[in-house]
């Protein structure tokens, strides 16, 4: 266990030396060039408005304002939750970003690194949606990948790992201002959010993804075990929620050749990685991402992409 935190940590410090480099000088400077001001585009295609019960209530009656994210989350889904009339065929590679908790880092967290600041995020977003691009879900993509379906111009997935608070309270009106969904990868037991946070994000037309019920690594299982984290995490999402939850997202990105039969067994179409680089086809199990890092900010997310 100690080797594989080791390793994590060693693969984030060449990321972050990788993305300093790459984010210097002409690139910078490109980037500040071809920025243009888009205006955030209404939610559209808004399903039958729901009031979320229990505490979430007070947080979902609100409605977002520039620069600040509103009051919270508000029922209707998204623009982009259903293609649109300029999306086009699409089987190339395609861009994953990947988050975990939005906000300050406190003085003792193992990973701080994990912690990207609300600014920040909001920055960033702001910066994707200025140059052009427009997130979608994973299972959009699978649908233009192998199945005649169409995305936008420039697709971005906007991936969010285990099920902390910020995640609701936070990224999803900010995505929202932009009509946009995002991919939850989702811990089935020990996540921060409410049912009803889950199903607000569902209805704005989010992605519901398995990330197992315990956070294990997997290639360290023995095969019950891992038919519980990989089948058994699946059966209690859709059960819970009453969706498909057709990806996966690994732990820790730790998986090998029985890990990934196992996910086969179960049902899953996809599974993605902490692998950098850009999302390919050809390797539905192995999906690249972008881990974005607190340290990252705009310039980092502008490197990734150019580099991918």
């Amino acid at each position: 266990m100690a080797e594989w935190r080791q390793e994590r940590r060693e693969q984030r410090r060449r990321q972050l030396r990788r993305r300093r480099l790459l984010a210097g000088g002409a690139l910078v400077a490109a980037v500040a060039a071809v920025a243009v001001v888009v205006l955030a585009s209404a939610s559209g295609g808004v399903r039958s408005s729901q009031r979320i019960a229990g505490k979430s209530a007070n947080a979902a009656g609100g409605k977002a304002e520039p620069g600040n994210g509103g009051s919270g989350p508000s029922a209707g889904e998204v623009r982009n939750a259903t293609p649109q009339p300029d999306w086009r065929p699409h089987t190339g590679p395609v861009p994953i970003l990947e988050y975990h908790v939005l906000g300050a880092a406190p003085a003792d967290a193992p990973y701080p690194e994990l912690y990207v600041s609300r600014p920040d995020f909001r920055r960033q977003m702001s910066w994707l949606d200025r140059n052009g691009f427009e997130a979608v879900t994973l299972e959009q993509v699978e649908a233009a990948w192998y199945r005649s379906g169409t995305l936008p111009p420039k697709p971005v997935v906007i991936s969010f790992d285990d099920g902390y608070r910020p995640q609701f309270t936070f990224a999803l009106p900010q995505l929202r201002r932009h009509g946009w969904a995002g991919v939850l990868n989702l811990k089935a037991e020990g996540l921060d959010l409410y049912r009803s946070n889950v199903e607000a994000m569902l209805d704005a037309g989010w992605e519901l993804a398995s990330h197992t019920i315990h956070h294990s690594d997997l290639t360290t299982l023995d095969p019950e075990a891992l038919r519980e984290e990989v089948a058994g995490s699946r059966e209690l999402l859709r059960r819970e929620y009453g969706v498909p939850v057709k990806n996966f997202c690994y732990p820790s990105g730790r998986f090998d050749e029985t890990v990934i039969a196992a996910l086969q067994a179960a049902g899953y179409v996809g599974a993605t990685t902490e692998i950098p680089g850009y999302a390919n086809r050809g390797k539905p199990y192995e999906l690249a991402r972008f881990e974005i890092l607190g340290s990252d900010g705009v310039a980092g997310v502008a490197a990734d992409l150019a580099a991918g």
